[in-house]
């Protein structure tokens, strides 16, 4: 998402009348390709037309209640990955948890230049990509499960969470405890993980279990995000488990 030929689609939904001419030419210029919509269906439509990288709406904008479409988008498998950003000219704390608690990725007190506001939702953004990055890490995992403990084939690993390749008996919201060495290092990662996501088993092939990573042990994370940071293939999203 940083490149700087990369154009971002950004979905506004805001009164179009406040997103001009001139406002949508200056964020072109900072590499932002502004989709605007002055409701929820309009932006729905935009959402189901094309691939849109992020949503940012006005919590001011009373025809919008944001708080329900941001909890409602968040629902949903399609568009739960793409971050949003609620705005609004209100600086009380109730208003910032009520964006956050609803699910919104980032509140953002306006009115803000727009470069820098440009600027953190880019940060956002890359953030996004390093959360999705993933490696094909081969060997196996050590794992523990409501007493039970078990080994699999490590799939793909991002910092946000693990594919294991096992017919092990657990289901989606289990806790689990893992441990798997990381090339290099003499020390394993162990994480408390929660399983999102169950793959069933294809024809010859073991299902797939998703695992969130939760809590890390000792530096486990950081050593883990270096890891990540030095091999990582791309932007690649895990769609099966984040």
């Amino acid at each position: 998402m940083s490149g700087q030929n990369t154009t971002i689609k950004m979905l506004s939904i805001d009164d179009k009348t406040v997103t001009t001419d001139l406002d949508r030419a200056g964020y072109r210029k900072m590499g932002i390709l502004v989709r605007p919509a002055a409701s929820f269906d309009e932006a729905n439509k935009l959402l189901k037309a094309e691939k849109i990288d992020l949503i940012v709406i006005n919590m001011d904008y009373k025809p919008v209640d944001s708080v329900n479409v941001t909890k409602h988008l968040k629902a949903q498998e399609a568009y739960a990955a793409i971050p949003i950003v609620l705005t609004s000219v209100q600086t009380a704390a109730k208003v910032r948890n009520s964006a956050l608690d609803a699910g919104a990725d980032l509140f953002v007190e306006q009115p803000l230049p727009r470069q820098y506001f440009v600027e953190k939702l880019k940060q956002l953004l890359d953030q996004q990509v390093r959360n999705t990055e993933r490696i094909n890490l081969g060997g196996e995992v050590s794992f523990t499960y409501d007493g039970t403990t078990a080994s699999s084939a490590v799939g793909d690993l991002s910092i946000s969470g693990i594919l294991l390749s096992t017919d092990a008996p657990l289901q989606e919201g289990m806790r689990v405890e893992l441990s798997f060495p990381i090339p290099a290092e003499k020390k394993p990662v162990t994480v408390t993980g929660e399983v999102a996501r169950i793959i069933p088993a294809g024809k010859g092939k073991k299902s797939g279990v998703g695992i969130r990573f939760v809590t890390f042990d000792g530096d486990s994370q950081k050593r883990l995000e270096k890891f990540i940071e030095k091999s990582a293939l791309g932007d690649s999203k895990m769609h099966y488990y984040l």
